[in-house]
């Protein structure tokens, strides 16, 4: 069966400095993916290679087994809906506008366009804030409109940045939680997330962690695993403590030692 997504040998430099090392990672359709691992990486520019933003030194990206070099913009829109780290514009922009621009790749009438929108606030929580302007909204509010954009683009692929970076713990665990609904509802999710006590939010059972270290994967397993302790420990070179609340389990970084 062939990769939704795919990197093969992938390796990005920074001068001579690589920040992805020969890195290989398939994702498969219907899985939710989870890449951790600490600041440097190679997170962010795991995500920018798959879409085609973070030039390749060597290897090779594939979207549907199709190196993504070959692909047009609406196809990798067909593909792909991405939400980076620093989100939407500021610009005075209605929500409405914003929302229906994300389907761009569609030949459709403008009519039809700002309908799937509506439908997409909607499936978000957001169908109150289609009137608002978009530099008006609250960090919250904001979130709801990007994952909107991404319902409406119709992707079979969602790669999201830290979509939980900047918001308090209760849309935290929203957005998060959004996520696992979306498997649900055909899509394929890659999410890096910084904080991996985030995990806890995420349905075990559908989820792959990846852990990178120095551009490289070093622990991949099931969020259900036994050994994710361990596994999160070899990423992030201390140990990791388990707590349980109710019937998820979240991880918490122990002491280190101060040097």
């Amino acid at each position: 069966m062939v990769a939704l997504l795919e990197l093969d040998q992938a390796t990005v430099l920074a001068g001579e400095i690589p920040i992805l090392d020969h890195l290989s990672l398939e994702v498969s359709e219907g899985e939710l993916v989870a890449i951790i691992g600490p600041n440097g990486s190679g997170k962010s520019t795991l995500i920018r290679a798959l879409l085609g933003l973070a030039p390749l030194d060597q290897g090779t990206a594939r979207i549907e087994g199709r190196p993504l070099t070959t692909l047009t913009a609406r196809q990798r829109a067909a593909s792909m809906a991405w939400l980076p780290q620093d989100g939407l514009s500021a610009e005075r922009l209605r929500v409405e506008d914003v929302v229906a621009a994300a389907r761009f790749r569609f030949n459709e009438s403008r009519q039809d366009c700002l309908a799937a929108a509506y439908r997409a606030l909607e499936d978000a929580g957001a169908d109150s804030l289609a009137d608002r302007w978009i530099n008006e909204l609250s960090g919250g509010e904001r979130q709801r409109i990007e994952l909107a954009s991404m319902v409406a683009q119709e992707s079979k692929c969602w790669l999201l940045d830290e979509p939980a970076n900047h918001l308090d713990p209760v849309w935290r665990a929203r957005t998060l939680k959004f996520l696992s609904r979306r498997l649900e509802q055909g899509n394929t999710v890659l999410v890096v997330l910084h904080d991996v006590h985030l995990l806890g939010h995420i349905e075990a059972a559908q989820t792959r962690v990846v852990g990178l270290r120095q551009g490289k994967i070093a622990w991949q397993g099931r969020l259900s695993d036994q050994d994710l302790g361990e596994g999160l420990e070899t990423v992030h070179g201390i140990p990791f403590e388990r707590a349980v609340a109710g019937d998820r389990e979240y991880w918490i970084p122990g002491e280190e030692p101060l040097e």
